[in-house]
């Protein structure tokens, strides 16, 4: 039987699942990836994502799995990373991320010279530190030595691997638009720009298209893998672009979120719109068509953070914690709380740009119980999610949102999420692997297995069972009564935001 073997390579967890001629996936292996991270810097070791895909390979091979069965290989991945590597595809120093903002002088100055008009006119989205652009000029002026060392700058986890794999240094449209220097439209790096910073253009990866192969596994990549060597290898496509595909979302009207450790909100559009400045625009793997997208740095990392602050025994095991905290959610009536949580853990990027942003509660008595908290973090995230889905369409022109994402796994948020967007909630089963589902996609188009993108969302959906969240309208109104006031906060609390200990 033939496979497509996708991997979809996360911030925290590494993905890979073997999909069959019917949409159907076997075999989910996940494997944890870890982040150096410091108040203001994010980075991973490049070479821990192909090892993860190295680890989910030898399981397959080991239960029967022959590498001969596996038609393609194909991947979605973390975007917007700065990715130093050598002609060889070595790494020249760790990978910084995408929520690594310490590129903010040059992102104001690139913005200042360039102009934002410009800036929005050709690229489809604003500047700021966390773009890859701007992180390469940081290294320019502060590694000049990583700097001529480095051959090429990867922009997605994916396209390290691929390299591992093929020899060649690739990314796809959709990672690329994260960049803050490819030309929407045409799909092209904009090298006017490069040339004015004394970015040499070559040092940029080649923009191919998701769906094509861009290489096979060489012999040398074989031996250290177990694929046959020959395999096709595709180039991929960015975790939002795979996850838009994973959800079934490939037409206009359509709206799903994704709640990983960070997360989003995304709907597919022809149009680029200029609503918010932190909504950014990304290609859609369907000519013609992009992806607007409203980014969360803070989603399932706030949950992680109240369940290893309010949960009862912090030396439990992550499932038994996760349960123990369901089951105090659950049996708290949440209509009673007026307890507000802004979710700005990690500072954030939209609705609010500001990295210095932080978390707060608003609200606590001597009353309050730790579940209340929990239930508030929860209803700060999914009040963040209200905020920028008005940012990126009319709530009245939708009557459903897809749901998926590690986060979807709480019933106690699903509900919460429905109430407070006054939409049903659909969580599709095992949605944490639709990206890898989606990058799937890419496959069963190259292998004319489907038609186009429409076709296999269809597919996949019909081969998918859903869990539906209807909105209680009474909770509806209590939300939105809550939502008049959260939207106050950061208003009021960002002049306290911008002094630092230091200087008082």
């Amino acid at each position: 039987m033939p496979y497509i073997a996708s991997f979809d390579i996360g911030t925290t967890n590494a993905k890979g699942v073997l999909v069959t001629h019917e949409a159907k996936s076997i075999l989910e292996k996940s494997v944890p990836i870890t982040t150096i991270q410091t108040e203001h810097t994010a980075e991973q070791n490049p070479d821990q994502w192909l090892d993860a895909v190295l680890k989910i390979t030898k399981e397959w091979l080991s239960v029967g799995i022959r590498a001969k069965d596996i038609a393609a290989i194909t991947f979605s991945g973390q975007m917007q990373d700065c990715i130093p590597v050598t002609a060889e595809g070595e790494p020249v120093r760790p990978a910084i991320l995408y929520s690594d903002a310490r590129a903010g002088k040059q992102a104001e100055r690139i913005k200042d010279e360039l102009g934002t008009a410009l800036i929005r006119e050709k690229t489809g989205n604003h500047m700021d530190g966390t773009l890859t652009f701007p992180k390469i000029i940081w290294l320019q002026e502060q590694e000049p030595v990583t700097y001529e060392q480095t051959a090429s700058f990867l922009i997605s986890a994916k396209d390290y691997v691929i390299g591992k794999l093929t020899g060649r240094l690739v990314t796809d449209p959709t990672s690329a638009a994260t960049t803050g220097v490819m030309n929407l439209e045409k799909r092209t790096w904009q090298t006017d720009w490069l040339e004015r910073y004394g970015i040499a253009a070559d040092k940029m990866p080649e923009i191919c298209p998701a769906d094509e192969v861009v290489g096979q596994v060489t012999e040398q990549a074989a031996k250290k893998t177990g694929f046959a060597p020959g395999t096709p290898v595709l180039c991929g496509i960015g975790d939002a672009g795979a996850a838009t595909i994973g959800a079934g979302v490939s037409q206009q009207g359509e709206m799903y979120a994704y709640i990983g450790t960070t997360g989003w909100i995304a709907i597919p559009t022809k149009e680029v719109t200029y609503a918010g400045e932190g909504v950014f625009h990304l290609t859609h793997p369907e000519p013609g068509m992009h992806i607007a997208i409203a980014p969360l740095m803070n989603a399932g990392n706030a949950y992680k953070w109240a369940m290893s602050v309010f949960g009862t025994n912090t030396k439990m095991s992550d499932k038994f914690a996760f349960q123990e905290m369901e089951e105090q959610m659950q049996a708290s009536d949440r209509r009673t709380s007026n307890l507000l949580f802004l979710p700005y853990l990690n500072g954030e990027r939209c609705p609010v740009q500001n990295p210095d942003a932080t978390a707060c509660f608003i609200g606590i008595k001597a009353t309050t119980k730790r579940e209340e908290m929990c239930i508030a973090v929860l209803e700060g995230v999914a009040m963040g999610m209200k905020q920028v889905m008005e940012l990126i369409s009319d709530a009245s022109d939708y009557k459903r949102i897809t749901l998926i994402g590690g986060g979807s796994k709480s019933k106690v948020w699903n509900q919460i999420i429905a109430d407070m967007l006054g939409l049903e909630v659909l969580v599709p089963e095992e949605s944490q692997y639709l990206p890898s589902m989606g990058a799937a996609a890419l496959g069963f188009i190259n292998l004319g297995w489907d038609s186009d993108y429409q076709a296999f969302s269809q597919r996949l959906t019909a081969a998918q069972t859903f869990e539906r969240y209807i909105p209680d309208p009474a909770m509806s109104e209590h939300y939105e009564h809550k939502y008049r006031r959260y939207i106050k906060l950061y208003p009021a609390l960002e002049p306290l935001f911008e002094t630092s200990l230091d200087s008082e």
